[in-house]
């Protein structure tokens, strides 16, 4: 509760630094108690909206972002391989694509954001990894609005690690 106590650094910007953690923070509803950083509504609403892009994550790789389905909605997006996937015999291909399907192996190392978006897999003594980047509509910036599936475009991208 200490944030309570925070003060504004420059009142007429909105910018705040609060008392617990001394971080500066900048918001249109700027005020003591409202730190995005100690507050708990703030970190819980930040939980949930990972938890979603997680989810809706999942159901993208898991169908390999063909028909993907997220509570009803569809997840649009794409899948695609680099030069050096292709290159890869199409049974290891194959056993490989399958490996992404499944994957669960979540850890801090490889999913520190909890969106799920990367993984390394292996088959047949190949590894690559896969990533989910999120896009808006037209493909040509970052998502502005990950969590909602109407605003958000998928791009899963299967590549060697050679290729990273």
């Amino acid at each position: 509760m200490a944030h309570l106590n925070a003060a504004p650094a420059d009142t007429n910007t909105g910018v705040f630094r609060c008392a617990s953690c001394r971080d500066h923070y900048e918001s249109e509803d700027a005020g003591p108690g409202l730190c995005p950083i100690c507050n708990p509504a703030e970190q819980a609403r930040d939980q949930m909206l990972r938890v979603m892009i997680a989810e809706q994550n999942d159901a993208f790789r898991r169908a390999l972002g063909f028909a993907a389905l997220w509570r009803g909605q569809h997840l649009k997006g794409r899948t695609v391989a680099t030069p050096g996937f292709l290159a890869i015999p199409e049974r290891t291909q194959a056993a490989l694509m399958n490996a992404v399907i499944t994957f669960t192996d979540w850890t801090e190392d490889n999913d520190p954001y909890e969106d799920h978006s990367f993984g390394r897999v292996e088959a047949h003594g190949t590894a690559i990894f896969w990533k989910i980047d999120l896009y808006d509509t037209a493909y040509h910036f970052g998502a502005e609005t990950p969590s909602d599936p109407e605003q958000t475009r998928r791009v899963l991208t299967l590549y060697l690690p050679s290729e990273h």
